[in-house]
């Protein structure tokens, strides 16, 4: 054996499930086909639920060292009302993906994880004696563990034994890009609401962020190019194109896509996956790397439970999926719920302008997508009566 764990894809989910393997013992190695430090604009708002998973890793002054720290969000409408929201607990955090993922891989790393870096993951074999083959610096490498843990995100290579994922649907495509010279103070994190579109925005101060638009697939085809899209995503949102006029993008956009409610079997014989390869959600509400690492949480408890019994069948990681049931359930409802009134260009301004006059509802809103308060929350009838009400 190579290890008693190879861990497939070194972004959170993946390098924080090594480095809790690493720190309880396991002989564990990661593989990525980036380089790290990598380039990547997007997931760069950290809510106070995965402020708090860092600190459990014992990483979050590192991370907040590398970023900048939040007390709540700014959030504008499709008719330009904006409001500001602050956390009812904890704080968030804004840091650039390039360095928050080096700091993981890096923590995982000294608590003796195996990093292979540059090394492409072509082929994943679950089963009694699991199997990983990838190119690495042009010859092919075969990796056996006890167990794989499948963590290379949306367009996994680990997941493909589950067959292909129809689409989600209402499903959209993020095309995001850095900027310098925005005519916006920081730091601020931003969620700008479009009646088709809606963006988000990290910004970090002196002009610089990170904006990511995020529309229907449908959009992208209309525009023919995700620089077309991507303007005109910005032009439908009143609140966030002056901050763009004459800003200049610092770096090549990247479009990522379908995104949308998709819910994955997350084990198999000798794997689980974990972060985006077991599943995703609508990105609007930030919540992907507060998922990524609780995630990670679950994924090594799982597999530290399942190594100490010796061989590792789909049967002695069936907790794994209850587990995430019952950590998740309430996210993915709770997401689903506000994409429903998302997609609803009738009932989305009037909602806006309820939230700008009443802080309080606001700030419930904000704790339920940040993870400090249950999505039943959303569900009361106080709630409810004081979201509709005039």
């Amino acid at each position: 054996m190579d290890a008693d764990v190879v861990v497939v894809g070194a972004g959170p989910a993946g390098s924080a499930t090594a480095l809790r393997l690493a720190r309880a013992g396991v002989r564990v190695t990661i593989v990525d086909r980036a380089v790290f430090p990598r380039f990547k604009p997007c997931g760069e708002y950290l809510n106070p639920a995965a402020v708090a998973a860092l600190e459990r890793l014992g990483v979050a002054a590192e991370a907040a060292a590398a970023g900048v720290t939040l007390s709540g969000m700014f959030v504008a409408g499709p008719d330009g009302t904006a409001f500001w929201a602050p956390f009812v607990a904890g704080r968030g955090l804004l840091v650039p993906r390039a360095r928050l993922d080096a700091l993981l891989l890096a923590a995982a790393a000294r608590a003796g994880a195996r990093v292979i870096e540059g090394c492409r993951v072509d082929a994943v074999h679950p089963g009694p004696t699991p199997t990983v083959r990838g190119r690495c610096s042009g010859r092919t490498v075969h990796l056996a563990a006890r167990l794989l843990v499948g963590a290379d995100g949306v367009r996994s290579v680990a997941a493909r034994w589950a067959g292909p994922l129809a689409p989600p649907v209402g499903a959209r495509y993020t095309v995001g890009a850095y900027f310098e010279g925005l005519r916006v103070e920081g730091p601020r994190g931003d969620l700008h609401l479009g009646a088709a579109c809606y963006a988000g925005a990290a910004i970090y101060g002196g002009g610089a962020g990170n904006v990511v638009a995020a529309m229907p697939a449908g959009w992208l085809r209309a525009h023919r190019t995700v620089e077309g899209a991507f303007a005109a995503a910005v032009a439908s949102l009143p609140a966030l194109a002056p901050a763009l006029a004459g800003a200049r993008r610092a770096s090549p956009f990247v479009a990522v896509g379908p995104l949308g409610f998709v819910r994955r079997v997350a084990v198999a014989d000798g794997l689980l996956l974990v972060g985006d390869a077991a599943g995703t959600i609508d990105p609007m509400t930030g919540e992907g790397v507060a998922l990524a690492l609780r995630g990670a949480e679950l994924a090594a408890a799982a597999a530290i439970q399942a190594l100490a019994a010796g061989p590792v069948p789909r049967r002695a990681l069936a907790a794994y999926e209850r587990a995430r049931a019952r950590a998740f359930g309430d996210v993915w409802r709770t997401s689903r719920l506000l994409q429903w009134v998302v997609r609803r260009p009738r009932l989305l301004p009037g909602l806006v302008r309820r939230l700008a006059a009443r802080p309080a509802l606001a700030a419930g809103l904000l704790a339920v997508a940040s993870e400090l308060r249950p999505g039943t929350h959303l569900l009361t009838p106080r709630w409810l009566l004081e979201a509709v009400r005039p």
